[in-house]
């Protein structure tokens, strides 16, 4: 009982306390709260000095004293605390002051002495009803116009307009300088973002608009460009002019930026400050104390572009590679390389170090860098990029050699992005002369290493011992005996260098004769002509049209005379005629096309022709190689042997039709039309072990007529004489089987020819073979029925046989023409004829069951679609399907 209401006594000793503090801290809070208000509007920095430490020391003063009246307060006494226990719990009699009191006389008296007792047994009980209570201040009795809830309503809304760090508006109280006398004359202020974002400039403070009582406009946000430069201009101001004040992100102190000092005789009242704008920042604009204005930025990053290879390298025998990639950027790409670093030799195996030639001694010159490839950007500057681009690679001193590989973008900012590298095998040049081969490869080694020059030295003089017999030209020798006197003088890296590209053009010149000299001129007018599209000088780009039509029409002239030199043989020099001048064609068209983008502006499909047309130009010269040529004839003789091969295939055709002729014959053409309709179903029976979509046939002359189409081009004269003597369809068996064994040795002469060629397949015309001969065995002894059933195995075998060589030819023409792709097709789906024949099996006819489910189908369709009661979807859904039977 004693401590719980000791207890009571204390918190309500505390409470009474703070109800005694709190209307005296109001008055503390109501002066930071005024100074609040004024430091957010901006006050401190537009006060001069003196009423500036005036105010201030007001507003202290005024603190201090709110300070010590509130500290100034009374203890609560013991009885102030019971009293004001008693009032809160509303317990009438103040029970808690009774308690304390004492029995003064009569305690001797056993009966007072019990009332008493008992009067105290009840105080006792009534105390225990008392309660604390909270706090109860009442600060309205000190503030009964509610001038703190005023102050309060002020202050949030001044806080939430106020621009800028908050912190930074009060610390401006405490910050004293010598401020400027009125409003500043003059103020601009501006952001320019970086050239190549091709931005326009943001004006953040105007001079020509700005009045007495305008300033710019406070803390609002601006997104600018990573490199942006901001420019603070004012004019009118004292000595000090005016500075920045940058507080960046992740910075805990702001920066000040001070104007330059102005040059020796300047006169003028002009300051400006320049600040390059990296991070996202606060910054405001100073003149002394005084703020002209407060901006914050949001820096927008510039990415570095990214650039990747959509497709593999892909590489072509005159030394050239296609870099087919995309490359993407903010702003822009501006240019794209391609960059190789050669990579370490593999180690050697140690069973084999002793036939590895002896390390290399002595100094050696530094390293060439590789030269950088350069890749053509359509139209520089713009933010996405998907092309290709033809590199000639030949001539690289890396060219056959393992090299690692990536492709580098540069966009218009100045940053660079970088692809996945890949490890590759650099294309080269192939030569055929073993000549052109002996100087490519002294090249090689003078270029991989300086130290290998006296070597290369005596392998020249070796060359150009003897040349009767081997160099037919002066200017071939001529320039070997420069190069091997320049090298032997001089082993410097200009002597070294000037080698390498003689030796280059040597080996040309004995590869290709005079044709290299028009093949180098022809590539410079390419260069030429796109250096003009990228400008996109009309006059310029007519120009260099003209000179590449005049250095085609040399490099094919050149071409021609090279091949009728390779080719003294009439049948060779008209095949290449014909080659030429589709060629010429292709590139006529190719030129009008070019020329027509060029004029249109169109740079990507200009940029894109060009480089096709190099492509072609590799394509044509590789194609008039004495190994091109090898394999034209050999494609050619296959070729022949194909339409052999079809024309047997006719044949084989024919006479099965013929077989069941003779047995429809036998059967008797009297029987009923039920015997007819069996024996139409026993017919795609009998043919239905080595045949495919035959059991389309029927008797009379259609069914010799359908299978003529079928059986090929290549045989259509022997098979319509053949039809006109076999329409009666009254052969004998003795002919039918003489017929058989003719094609049976044709067959087996084709394929002795073909197994000489390395063609076809052998083991299916031999399965072809053994079926003939097991037809002839049965035409022999007159079962008709499995002769029919082996003719169409025969038959099925020389088709698939015929279908493998068409499809070895069209590998072998891919392969040497640098080409890829599924085999072309006419608009019927069926192969084009150079491709090989059509053997009727490409496009499926529909049979009798088909078009039977076809027109149930239809029917069930129409049925449905009168049924008023389905759905209207499904009803759509079927007048869509109608119509498009």
């Amino acid at each position: 009982m004693t401590r719980a209401f000791a207890r009571k006594v204390r918190l309500s000793t505390l409470a009474l306390f703070f109800e005694r503090l709190w209307p005296r801290l109001w008055l503390v809070f109501g002066v930071a709260i005024v100074f609040a208000m004024l430091s957010f509007v901006g006050l401190w920095p537009n006060l001069e000095p003196l009423p500036h430490q005036i105010l201030l020391g007001a507003f202290a003063a005024a603190a201090l004293a709110a300070i010590v009246y509130a500290v100034r307060i009374p203890w609560p006494t013991r009885d102030e605390a019971i009293r004001r226990i008693e009032r809160r719990s509303g317990v009438p009699h103040r029970p808690a002051t009774s308690y304390e009191d004492t029995l003064t006389s009569g305690a001797s008296n056993v009966e007072t002495s019990a009332l008493w007792q008992a009067h105290r047994e009840r105080l006792a009980k009534a105390i225990q009803r008392l309660k604390v209570g909270s706090p109860a201040p009442r600060t309205d009795r000190f503030d009964p116009w509610a001038v703190r809830g005023l102050l309060l309503l002020l202050l949030i809304p001044v806080a939430l307009m106020a621009t800028g760090n908050l912190g930074d508006r009060l610390a401006a109280a405490f910050r004293f300088g010598s401020a400027e006398q009125g409003p500043p004359a003059r103020v601009d202020a501006w952001v320019t973002p970086p050239p190549y974002t091709a931005l326009p400039p943001i004006l953040l403070a105007d001079g020509a608009k700005q009045s007495a009582d305008t300033s710019p406009e406070q803390g609002k946000l601006y997104e600018v460009p990573d490199h942006s430069l901001l420019t603070l201009r004012g004019a009118g101001f004292a000595a000090n002019g005016v500075s920045l004040e940058v507080l960046a992100d992740g910075a805990s102190e702001p920066q000040s930026i001070t104007p330059e000092k102005p040059k020796a005789g300047d006169t003028g009242n002009v300051s400006e400050v320049r600040y390059e704008i990296r991070k996202s920042a606060r910054v405001r604009a100073l003149a002394g104390s005084r703020e002209l204005g407060l901006w914050t930025f949001d820096v927008i990053v510039d990415n570095p572009p990214t650039i990747e290879m959509t497709k593999d390298i892909s590489g072509t025998p005159r030394g050239s590679m296609r870099v087919t990639y995309k490359a993407e950027d903010d702003y822009g790409i501006q240019s794209a390389e391609v960059k190789l670093r050669k990579l370490p030799p593999k180690p050697v195996d140690p069973a084999k170090a002793w036939a590895q030639p002896p390390a290399l001694q002595g100094p050696r010159l530094p390293l060439e860098r590789p030269p950088v490839l350069s890749l053509k950007i359509p139209r520089p500057g713009a933010k996405k990029v998907d092309t290709s681009t033809l590199l000639d690679v030949g001539e690289n001193p890396l060219a056959g050699q393992r090299v690692e590989l990536w492709l580098e973008a540069t966009d218009v900012g100045g940053q660079v992005g970088r692809s996945k590298a890949i490890e590759i095998v650099l294309p080269s040049r192939q030569f055929k002369n073993p000549l052109a081969r002996a100087v490519v490869e002294q090249r090689r080694k003078l270029a991989e290493d300086s130290r290998n020059r006296t070597s290369v030295v005596r392998a020249l003089d070796a060359l150009t011992m003897e040349p009767e017999g081997f160099i037919t030209d002066d200017g071939v020798f001529l320039g070997l005996r420069s190069v091997y006197h320049r090298l032997d003088r001089l082993g410097t890296r200009e002597a070294i260098n000037n080698s390498i590209a003689e030796l280059w053009q040597i080996a040309l010149k004995i590869e290709d004769g005079d044709l290299s000299q028009a093949e180098r001129a022809l590539k410079d007018a390419q260069d030429r002509l796109s250096d003009a599209i990228q400008k996109g000088d009309d006059k310029e780009i007519q120009d260099a049209m003209a000179e590449l039509k005049q250095r085609l029409n040399d490099y094919l002239n050149q071409m021609q005379k090279n091949a009728e030199k390779d080719n003294p043989s009439p049948n060779d020099q008209q095949n290449d005629q014909s080659q030429q001048q589709l060629g010429q064609q292709d590139l006529d068209q190719m030129m009008k096309d070019l020329e027509k983008s060029a004029r249109e502006g169109s740079r990507e499909d200009a940029e894109r022709m060009l480089s096709e047309l190099r492509e072609l130009m590799d394509r044509l010269q590789a194609a008039n190689s004495p190994e091109a040529r090898a394999q034209q004839q050999r494609a050619e003789q296959m070729m022949k042997k194909l339409n052999e091969l079809s024309d047997l295939t006719g044949k084989q055709q024919q006479l099965m039709d013929d077989t069941y002729g003779e047995r429809r014959r036998q059967e008797g053409e009297g029987g009923s039309q039920e015997d007819q309709q069996a024996d139409g179903q026993n017919q795609p029976r009998a043919g239905s072990k080595g045949r495919q979509g035959q059991g389309q046939q029927r008797s009379g002359g259609n069914d010799m007529q359908a299978d003529q189409q079928g059986g090929g081009e290549q045989g259509e004269g022997q098979q319509g004489q053949e039809g006109k003597s076999g329409g009666q369809q009254r052969r004998g068996k003795g002919s039918l089987q003489d017929r058989q064994a003719q094609l049976r040795e044709q067959l087996d002469q084709l394929k002795k020819d073909l197994q000489q060629m390395g063609a076809g397949d052998p083991d299916k015309l031999g399965n072809a073979q053994d079926s003939m001969g097991r037809a002839e065995d049965a035409l022999k002894q007159g079962d008709l029925d499995e002769a029919a059933n082996q003719q169409g195995e025969a038959l099925e075998q020389m088709r698939q046989s015929a279908q493998q060589m068409a499809q070895q030819m069209q590998q072998n023409a891919q392969q040497r023409l640098g080409r890829g792709g599924n085999s072309p097709r006419d608009p019927f789906g069926r192969p084009q004829r150079a491709q090989g024949p059509d053997f009727g099996n490409s496009v499926k006819v529909p049979d009798a069951i088909d078009a039977q489910r076809a027109r149930e189908i239809l029917e069930e369709l129409r049925r449905r679609s009168g049924q008023s009661l389905r759905p209207q979807d499904e009803l759509e859904y079927i007048d869509r399907l109608l119509k498009r039977f």
